[in-house]
């Protein structure tokens, strides 16, 4: 629906643009047509021009600038609402085909009439919509559910390889220090054995020492 809107809106904003240009340009006409239905508002509001013709241009200058803005689509949801407050006024004081004759201009008027109430409840519906679409902001919000769990399961998943990188690291450095106590132990036997080989291979020498000191002196007392 944007590319709609977005060429929607300039026709939209057209008849305000250039109201609001006719207006700066030469407002004595519309001043004319509507000043005796706006005196009584301007003189209970102490800020607005009591002068027709200066409220006529700053009717113009703000039609121009809402305008300008529905163009852009900037602030839209104010934008309308201010368009549709502008219109109020020609709804209320603009073209009365029940006070014609001509049966021709009473439809002509009329016609008018029925265009800018047809208007005016259209920026009214436009400003009543949803800054998103409903099935958009479901799409948003599933696609935002999805993330935020497929993120909260990637942590889960590097906690849980954290973990058992953890205790593979403390199982390997247990192993190394079990096969070093078990190479200590098992060279401190082999030392022991080793001491004791050479303690008895002592004592056999010294043993066969004394045997052939004894053998020699039985053979001298010969």
């Amino acid at each position: 629906m944007r590319p709609i809107t977005t060429l929607a809106r300039p026709f939209v904003a057209a008849p305000f643009i250039m109201s609001g240009l006719d207006a700066l340009r030469d407002p004595r006409e519309r001043a004319e047509r509507v000043g005796p239905a706006v005196k009584p508002l301007a003189d209970r509001i102490e800020w607005l021009p009591k002068d027709p013709e200066a409220l006529v241009r700053l009717e113009g200058a703000v039609s121009l600038g809402t305008g300008a803005l529905l163009v852009t689509g900037r602030f839209r949801r104010l934008t309308t609402l201010l368009l549709a407050a502008q219109l109020l006024p020609a709804l209320a004081t603009e073209h009365r085909y029940w006070t014609e004759d001509d049966p021709e201009r009473r439809a002509n008027e009329r016609s008018h009439l029925l265009k800018n109430a047809g208007l005016f409840g259209a920026l009214l519906m436009v400003a009543g919509e949803p800054r998103r679409a409903p099935r958009l902001a479901e799409l948003r919000r599933h696609a935002r559910e999805t993330q935020i769990k497929s993120s909260a399961e990637a942590k889960a998943l590097r906690r849980e390889a954290a973990a058992t990188l953890k205790d593979a690291r403390r199982e390997a450095a247990r192993q190394v220090r079990q096969a070093r106590v078990e190479g200590a132990r098992k060279a401190s036997r082999s030392g022991t054995k080793v001491a004791k080989g050479a303690k008895a291979a002592r004592a056999g020498a010294t043993g066969r020492a004394a045997k052939a000191a004894a053998k020699g002196k039985a053979l001298a007392g010969r």
